[in-house]
């Protein structure tokens, strides 16, 4: 008589970590780029902004680390941060990249040796949704 019971919850502990593994991952930051509207918006947010050459690349190569896009709520609406880094110089070189709803805009904060550059001229809302949500 025991043995049901165990059976029945050895096959729930089994079945969870699958239906965990269907859950969709959030997009890093190349996925996005690879999308029209974002690329549009990572373009605006970068022209006439004098940022380093592996900024300015990245687009194109996708060379840097990054991790899993965050969803980042603002007066009710759901916004996109991004994040990625130089290839082999993290600790100085860091870009975090917010997106309107739709892609319809993108901010950025930029990093590099210490000094914080802001992108796309963000208003104290957006910049305060980027720096609470600094990895």
């Amino acid at each position: 008589m025991l043995i049901r019971p165990l059976l029945v919850i050895v096959l729930l502990l089994c079945g969870a970590p699958a239906r965990a593994a269907d859950a969709p991952a959030s997009p890093y930051l190349f996925d996005l780029l690879k999308q029209k509207p974002y690329l549009t918006a990572w373009n605006a947010m970068l022209a006439g902004a004098g940022v380093p050459a592996w900024v300015k690349n990245y687009a194109k190569t996708f060379d840097g680390p990054s991790s899993p896009s965050k969803d980042v709520p603002i007066q009710g609406k759901v916004y996109t941060l991004g994040w990625v880094c130089k290839a082999h110089d993290c600790g100085d070189n860091q870009l975090h990249v917010l997106f309107a709803p739709g892609a319809a805009q993108a901010w950025g904060l930029l990093t590099t040796s210490g000094q914080q550059k802001w992108l796309g001229n963000p208003d104290a809302t957006i910049q305060a949704a980027i720096n609470s949500n600094l990895e």
